[in-house]
């Protein structure tokens, strides 16, 4: 999987992807000596199917394009210090890059050449999945003058080149096309350093658990606040992993703002009167702490409500505590937080099932790479029973067969949403992320609303 990031005079493109095609003939470079030499150095990569994110939006798509990154040109599996280099550069050849690490040629590419003598063009592996991704876009492309040391030389240093020392900042990965948060966020797992403990860390900080630098580094910290979270929640788990249930609790947590909080005056006591009187009445009652009318006026019933619920919210000790059936700053806080857990309880049933049903449609029912007129096969099939369900198309048009009428039929989807406002805009008849992200919401809220209908 190559990456190649646009320099104005070198490349007409801001991002390139090329890719694995295999072993060219390449005649032994005609140097007998080590010799320095210009290099434009790009970077490559090996996609998981698990990953957050793709460069050109799946799995899928990726793989098609750039092959799965298994081994080099030569058959060698890939490992750090793997040259991708053009065909002039015999199989095990040693590049020597300062202030990075001896590699070998192990590998070509479609865009591995040289621009005459003067300048080469190199890709160097950058590892696997996200964090091979992040590392090949942060490295980016860069200007290096090496040495090489030709396969007759007999003076060729030892190969050593090390990950680590390149950044792997998994924010890079923040404007590539994404899984929802929901299946991110359930794959964040302890000791990873992925974009999902970054979205776990960015979700803990907007529930106010998480109160330092999001790193994408999921440690000791990351975990406490994260079973602090489940434990205020009353949710099971050690803070080590992020199954459905904690994700859909987490979302639904974050979704709630300060501004979307009740108001909840201080100072309120037996004998205050008033409509802040009635919202602690209400809030009271809503927590299960009191059952008398809602009145505006605090009585010896509501002090007893407030009394119980400061005992058992650990705000006050015991009945004769000071400030025990006073509504304070410490009591107020109690009342919110109360107030948003159970919120939560009951929102976040309906953010699991829709966040499922999501899921399950999105990874069965909907295609995952772009498909264009001429394209054939399952994912087209796929695209057309959903164009069909939405009576885009008739049964008979489910042929496989990306053609004139699946391709009518996606231009008339995309007007009907808004994609495109005439057929002759970019991207018209294409199935991209964008109609493809609209046909994903439609599908779920249909299966949302049978579900509804059923009672399921």
């Amino acid at each position: 999987m190559y990456i190649e990031f646009a320099k104005a005079r070198i490349y007409p493109a801001a991002i390139l992807f090329t890719s694995f095609i295999g072993t060219f003939m390449s005649p032994v470079y005609a140097a007998e000596k080590p010799h320095s030499q210009e290099f434009v150095v790009t970077a490559y990569y090996s996609p998981l199917p698990d990953q957050c994110c793709y460069f050109r939006g799946s799995y899928a798509e990726e793989v098609m394009f750039n092959g799965e990154g298994k081994a080099g040109a030569d058959g060698t599996a890939v490992y750090p210090g793997m040259i991708a280099a053009p065909g002039l550069y015999p199989f095990g050849t040693v590049i020597e890059l300062p202030g990075l690490g001896v590699g070998t040629v192990h590998d070509r590419g479609a865009r591995i050449i040289e621009w005459g003598e003067d300048i080469h063009r190199i890709d160097l592996w950058m590892g696997t999945g996200e964090e091979g991704l992040a590392r090949a876009l942060a490295w980016g492309v860069r200007h290096v003058k090496g040495t090489v040391y030709p396969l007759d030389s007999g003076a060729a240093p030892a190969e050593h080149f090390s990950l680590a020392a390149l950044p792997a900042d998994t924010k890079a990965l923040a404007a590539l096309p994404k899984k929802d948060v929901f299946t991110i966020l359930a794959k964040a797992k302890y000791g990873d350093a992925t974009y999902a403990a970054r979205v776990l860390q960015s979700t803990l900080k907007d529930t106010g658990y998480f109160d330092t630098a999001i790193t994408g580094q999921f440690g000791p910290v990351t975990q406490a606040a994260l079973r602090q979270f489940a434990a205020d929640y009353g949710l099971k788990g050690d803070g080590t992993t992020v199954d459905d249930v904690t994700a859909a609790t987490l979302l639904t947590a974050a979704a709630i703002r300060t501004s979307n909080l009740p108001d909840v005056s201080i100072g309120l006591a037996k004998g205050s009167t008033g409509n802040d009187v009635r919202q602690i009445q209400k809030l009271m009652r809503y927590l299960g702490y009191y059952r008398g009318r809602t009145d505006g006026v605090f009585s010896d019933a509501l002090k007893a409500a407030v009394v119980a619920f400061q005992i058992q919210s650990s705000v006050i000790p015991q009945v004769l505590a000071t400030g025990a059936g006073r509504v304070g700053p410490a009591t107020q806080t109690a009342i919110l937080k109360a107030w948003k857990v159970k919120q939560v309880a009951e929102k976040s049933r309906t953010t699991l099932t829709k966040m499922q049903v999501k899921a399950k449609i999105q990874t069965t029912l909907v295609p995952s790479r772009v498909l264009a007129r001429g394209d054939r096969g399952t994912s087209v099939k796929l695209l057309q029973r959903l164009l069909r369900e939405s009576g885009y198309l008739k049964d008979t048009d489910v042929t496989g067969l990306y053609g004139d009428r699946t391709e009518r039929a996606i231009i008339a989807y995309q007007q009907d949403r808004k994609i495109i406002s005439s057929a002759k805009d970019h991207g018209a008849g294409v199935f991209g992320p964008a109609t493809r992200q609209m046909l994903l919401s439609d599908a779920v809220n249909a299966q949302l609303k049978k579900i509804r209908y059923e009672g399921v």
